[in-house]
């Protein structure tokens, strides 16, 4: 019994080392970059150092590393990176890929199938568009509290919702479902940065897989509110005698918005729920009055930006709002010509009646 239990003891030692060993020969990849340029596929990888700096600042920029390789075809391309990677990249911790804009436009297509076709790539990483830049401009990103470029992407992108609702937070294979669905047109955050700040821009609208047009800040956050995926999303209502200032509203997670279909119209029906985060205007909210203004008021605003997100999108011809599915369960009948219908809003606003009640002055 004594013999059994040393030996099982051994076994357990040496397939901790092996474990170790093995991990020492992987290069994780945690981000991958893929631009275009002169008939080339550039591809990047960020890759997580194993090897610990000298000192606590030194220790935080050298947590990644990179490597990079071109080719005429997209394959080519991963093969050469390959190459130059002293140890077996390692895919499954991929949190991040970057395509710049140029392989949004015109090379998808190749990209995508090669993704699809590699075993060694997981599925769930998040797909993201570089806009104004190279994607391997922003993947090389790194400060002292962020290291890992690939890390605080994703970080921004799931902390997003604590903010104004700009992105989304999907990943790669719901990206491919959007592609694939005949009824549906595919979107992906957008992302830039300005010296060395990586910046959330907005949303990239597809048709089928080629990227369309982007959205901004604020026609993303609509987006959000009109697929009642939106945390928060702020209006300002300009005060009635000075135009500088306003009363902000945060709409908040309990939204709901109807597309339905009538007479060849489109009926966007919105109902929406608000709080009071910033009075400069110094309305009495102890009348009730003054709540009713504000609703009618943020209607009109909330009407502005609805009217301009679906003007982009019909002159694009995308339908990242699956107007064409929505419409399908609820006809059996396609609606492939949505984005030459009249549209009708009907959108209602509550305002929490639990408002702002002190610093009370005469409404301006």
């Amino acid at each position: 019994m004594k013999k059994i239990l040393i030996l099982i003891c051994f076994i357990s030692l040496f397939t901790g080392c092996y474990d170790y060993q093995e991990l020492n020969n992987l290069a994780i990849i945690s981000g991958i970059s893929i631009d275009y340029k002169e008939n080339q596929y550039d591809i990047m990888y960020e890759i997580l150092n194993s090897k610990k700096g000298e000192g606590k600042e030194e220790e935080s920029k050298s947590k990644t590393y990179y490597v990079e390789g071109m080719g005429t075809t997209i394959e080519e391309a991963f093969l050469n990176a390959n190459f130059k990677v002293s140890k077996e990249a390692y895919f499954s911790h991929l949190k991040v890929v970057i395509f710049s804009e140029e392989v949004s436009k015109h090379y998808l297509d190749g990209v995508l199938d090669y993704f699809i076709r590699n075993p060694n790539i997981r599925n769930i990483f998040i797909p993201l568009i570089a806009v104004n830049m190279d994607a391997k401009e922003i993947l090389q990103t790194t400060t002292t509290e962020n290291p890992v470029c690939s890390e605080a992407i994703r970080n921004m992108i799931e902390m997003n919702k604590g903010t104004e609702n700009i992105a989304i937070n999907q990943d790669y294979e719901t990206f491919m479902d959007q592609i694939l669905d005949p009824r549906k047109d595919a979107l992906l955050n957008t992302i830039t940065k300005e010296n060395d700040t990586i910046l959330l821009l907005g949303i990239g609208a597809f048709q089928k897989s080629t990227l369309k047009t982007t959205l901004n800040e604020t026609e993303a956050s609509t987006l959000n509110v009109l697929n009642n995926t939106s945390y928060h999303k702020h209006i300002k209502i300009p005060c009635n005698t000075n135009s500088s200032k306003y009363t902000t509203l945060d709409f908040y997670d309990n939204t709901h918005t109807n597309i339905s279909l009538k007479e060849q119209t489109l009926f966007i029906q919105s109902n929406l729920e608000a709080n009071i985060i910033e009075d400069d205007c110094h309305y009495d909210f102890r009348e009730t009055k003054n709540y009713a203004i504000l609703e009618e008021k943020a209607k009109t605003e909330i009407e502005k930006e609805y009217k301009q997100l679906f003007s982009k999108l019909q002159t694009y011809q995308t339908d990242i709002l699956k107007i064409n599915d929505t419409i399908y369960k609820q006809t059996r009948k396609e609606l492939t010509n949505w984005y030459t219908l009249p549209i009708s809003y009907e959108i209602m606003v509550d305002i929490n009646k639990n408002g702002l009640v002190f610093g009370v002055k005469n409404n301006e």
